[in-house]
């Protein structure tokens, strides 16, 4: 008897096939220049100048198996010992280091999650006294007090060398014209005004800065301090502190000579790290770096209290939250805890050259906070609570747009009355600012407080001091002027505004040629302004004269940032630098000669007059009288054609990253640019003519680099007769 099993009715479906992705192909990177050639001579590549920053790479598995093998030793801190995060002996999990937390591969690199940015401030190490000790160094170092002993500083008659010398000029370039007039006889004096003290219930305490005092004197010692230690801090906020073990020692070396001396520290923010470091330093490791729990996203250094003693920094994180940090003493404060006051992504942070101890603070939704250094946030204040400056910004935007709306209207009927066309596209720009100002912030103040009424608002003497908004658009960049009288901002409609901080109002809104402008640079006289934006172009303004100066041409992609050089040379023209998407560093010569004969250009095209406003040159012995009368009084400039406005031409321009590069910055000795990647490359400036002396840290070979470029000059000029 056989036995029939019928087939089955119900057939497993098989799922088709998984296409097979191909690999994205990564793009090799092209030969990349160890030395460059300008005009004054052959920049070499140093990257002994400044300690490595740190790699944002995922480690791999042998990394991590290396890591948890040493993870019971001790990290040395600033002022005694530290333990690394987990405890010892607990593994610590693949791709969670502090600083390649949050980064990508792209095209087959590592990058941060958040650009690296860097910032240098100068500091001065007076001579130590006769028979003891230069003044303390917070918690790193004991000692006595003051430089009574510094020769010069008795009424000797010799120099004193307790006071900083003036910081010498770098030659910006041998094919500067040199005969051109100045643009300056000498920089504007910051404007100085008395720090107002933080308001306190039942009494005052004087500030120790007044008007007219320098900030970087032995007052800055009595100034309020941070107040939480990073060694023994119980915030798991701050998660590791590493510092160098003889840190004390390695800054108490310095000035022995007796004669002072100047150094230049560095600051750098890398994933969830953020470093301080020596240019050219014997020591070859960052002097201390933190560990927090969230990716920091900028920085600022106060260079009106820097000094051997003090260093008040401000970094912002992705979270929204400020910590005010000083390295030297250890301690650090956190401001806007756990974003209470605005919870977007901090995008920069500015002191104010006007009030050393106000900070603003640009976040993610254009939203910009401003703060006191020594205030602390209301206390009970919850991060979904609504703010009142939140519902007065809100309600102001709507009322501006419903008036523009009318006026756009308006306009766009009387165009089309007398030209058939509508000329409402200006009226589309918004220029206005709009600032919630803390009325309750002097309610603790010594005369409020012998009221028998009791202050009952959160906000009293508490952050912030006001917030802002500029326009509609997106808020890409903003900077102080160095004499501290505008603040330049540029968005992402394409625009440069540049607003009047005393007056708090946008005196000039400049149009950009082509889309949204992403840099902005002030020259150290704040007598122009530099912007870059995605035209491939940079565009110097004067805001002094409300005009446009030039325009200049060299890159290929984006621009992403500009530096100009700090110290001006014998021929008094500008030296600044660029760098883009296109990965290449640019170098510019802007002064009177260049703009009188702009290259390619016809001799009177830096001269046109553009709506009345006018874009002609604005140097020395340009007289306005040719500007009409009764020209155009709005505050809107519209972008000026290519052929009315004078070309500058770069004086050297070379690819030097194979991905794009996000930062320059301009030293006396070389010039630093840091990629997407945080790659950083420290090229070596040439000497100046007639020296031979190279700056410390600088590696040699320049001799045979320096006749090249001497070959290349000379091959320049006679190109041009």
């Amino acid at each position: 008897m056989e036995l029939y099993i019928p087939p089955p009715s119900f057939f497993p479906r098989m799922l088709p096939p998984k296409p097979v992705v191909p690999a994205v192909p990564i793009v090799p990177l092209p030969d990349l220049p160890e030395v460059l050639h300008a005009p004054e001579g052959a920049y070499h590549l140093n990257p002994d100048l400044l300690p490595f920053i740190g790699n944002p790479a995922h480690p791999t598995a042998l990394d991590v198996q290396k890591q948890n093998a040493a993870s019971n030793a001790f990290l040395g801190g600033a002022a005694g010992f530290m333990a690394p995060p987990g405890g010892p002996g607990q593994a610590v999990p693949t791709g969670a280091t502090a600083m390649s937390f949050g980064s990508t591969i792209v095209n087959g690199q590592s990058q941060p999650a958040w650009p690296v940015k860097m910032s240098f401030v100068n500091v001065w190490f007076a001579p130590k006294a006769v028979g003891g000790e230069r003044g303390g160094f917070g918690n790193l170092l004991g000692g006595g007090k003051g430089n009574s002993g510094a020769r010069g500083g008795d009424g000797s008659g010799g120099p004193d060398y307790s006071q900083p010398p003036p910081m010498t000029g770098y030659e910006p370039s041998i094919s500067s014209d040199s005969s051109s007039p100045p643009l300056s006889d000498v920089f504007s004096p910051p404007m100085e005004f008395p720090m107002s003290p933080v308001p306190q219930q039942g009494g005052s305490k004087r500030m120790p800065f007044g008007k007219g005092q320098n900030s970087n004197n032995s007052n800055t010692n009595a100034l309020p301090r941070p107040k939480n230690n990073l060694r023994s801090s119980n915030s798991t906020f701050v998660t590791r502190l590493q510092a160098l073990d003889n840190l004390p020692k390695v800054l108490a070396e310095k000035a022995r000579s007796g004669t002072g001396e100047f150094i230049r520290w560095g600051f750098w923010n890398l994933g969830r790290t953020f470093a301080w470091g020596e240019e050219g330093g014997k020591v070859k490791e960052p002097l201390a770096r933190v560990t927090f729990s969230q990716i920091s996203t900028c920085h600022a250094v106060s260079t009106y209290t820097v000094s051997p003693e003090r260093v008040d920094i401000i970094v912002g994180f992705a979270s929204g939250d400020l910590v005010w940090l000083d390295f030297v003493l250890g301690k650090y404060t956190r401001l806007n805890k756990s974003g209470v006051l605005n919870n977007t992504a901090v995008l920069g942070v500015h002191f104010d050259p006007r009030q050393p101890h106000h900070f603003i603070a640009h976040f993610a939704d254009s939203t910009i906070l401003r703060f006191n250094l020594f205030a602390e946030d209301p206390a009970n204040l919850s991060t979904a609570q609504v703010k009142p400056w939140e519902t007065y910004l809100k309600d102001e935007q709507a009322r501006l747009s419903a008036s523009t709306s009318r006026v756009a209207i308006n306009s766009s009927t009387a165009g089309s009355t007398k030209n058939g066309s509508s000329e409402a596209g200006d009226s589309e720009i918004s220029d206005e600012l709009i600032r919630w100002k803390n009325e309750d912030w002097a309610l603790l103040s010594p005369e409020n407080a012998r009221s028998k009424d009791k202050v009952t608002s959160i906000w009293a003497g508490k952050n912030p001091i006001a917030a802002v908004k500029i326009g509609k658009s997106k808020v890409n960049s903003m900077t102080y002027s160095p004499d501290g009288r505008f603040l330049a901002v540029v968005s992402e409609d394409g625009c440069l505004r540049l607003v009047d901080v005393a007056e708090e109002q946008v005196t000039d809104t400049f149009a950009g040629y082509f889309g949204s402008l992403t840099c902005i640079a002030w020259s150290p006289d704040s007598r122009f302004v530099a912007v870059g934006g995605q035209d491939d172009l940079i565009t110097i303004f004067s805001p002094r004269e409300s005009r446009i100066v030039a325009r200049c041409q060299g890159h290929s992609a984006f621009v992403t940032c500009i530096s100009f050089d700090q110290s001006r040379g014998e021929s008094r023209a500008y030296r600044f630098a660029s760098v883009g998407e296109d990965g290449k560093l640019i170098l510019w010569d802007f002064s009177a000669a260049a703009l009188q004969r702009p290259r390619h250009h016809h001799s009177n095209s830096s001269h046109h007059r553009i709506n009345g406003a006018g874009s002609t040159l604005s140097l020395p012995g340009h007289s306005r009288s040719h500007l009409p009368l009764d020209g155009k009084t709005s505050n809107f400039h519209p972008a000026p054609p290519r052929s009315e406005v004078a070309l500058l031409q770069p004086v050297m321009a070379r690819i030097v990253e194979g991905t794009i590069i996000t930062g320059v910055y301009m030293l006396p000795h070389a010039v630093i640019t840091m990629s997407r990647a945080a790659v950083c490359k420290i090229w070596q400036k040439p000497p100046k003519s007639g020296n031979t002396h190279r700056p410390k840290g600088a590696g040699n070979g320049g001799g045979a680099g320096g006749r090249e470029g001497g070959r290349e000059r000379r091959e320049r000029e006679r190109d041009r007769e």
